[in-house]
């Protein structure tokens, strides 16, 4: 297994021509995240390469994407094998607080002393530049009562509004 990150100006066509390259070396994608930040394309990919590919000839099928897309690519191995994760319930948290710095920081901090296991962040800038949204998918330990957490969380944040939610699977 393969992780691949790439990154560079967006426009309209980025994940299709990396997409492409990668069915084109016959490798199967296994779990992907794409978005844009402040105007550059990410992509992060665990990619299952077939038996006879190894990392330095990816590199090298990939190597064009670099010129004709402005991609920086990195490959790294891997020994994960998702068949063998252990699925969890997943909770979504949300966290809505004045634009200050460090929110983030306070609210993953919080999360690692639960021995949370925070799986995506997702933050963005709203109400021109005076509310900051946070949107987390948590893996709560079995011990960690749901409902216990989100009351912990309001306490230790309370300039925070804070949801907290199960994730349905089917959702995703």
């Amino acid at each position: 297994m393969f992780i691949i990150t790439a990154v560079g100006p967006d426009r309209p066509g980025m994940a299709h021509a990396l997409a492409q390259k990668l069915f084109e070396a016959q490798c199967n994608l296994e779990d992907t995240t794409m978005t844009r930040l402040s105007g550059q394309f990410a992509m992060i990919l665990a990619v299952a390469p077939p038996a006879d590919l190894s990392l330095d000839a990816l590199e090298s099928q990939l190597q064009d994407l670099k010129k004709s897309h402005g991609l920086t690519i990195d490959i790294a191995p891997t020994s994960v094998d998702s068949a063998l994760e252990i699925e969890v319930p997943r909770h979504i948290l949300t966290a809505y607080g004045p634009e200050t710095s460090g929110l983030l920081a306070r609210l993953t901090g919080i999360l690692s002393d639960k021995s949370v296991n925070v799986t995506d962040v997702q933050t963005r800038v709203a109400s021109a530049g005076m509310v900051y949204v946070m949107i987390l998918e948590l893996e709560l330990p079995p011990e960690t009562n749901a409902e216990t957490l989100e009351d912990d969380l309001r306490y230790r944040a309370p300039d925070l509004q804070i949801s907290l939610r199960a994730l349905e699977e089917e959702t995703l």
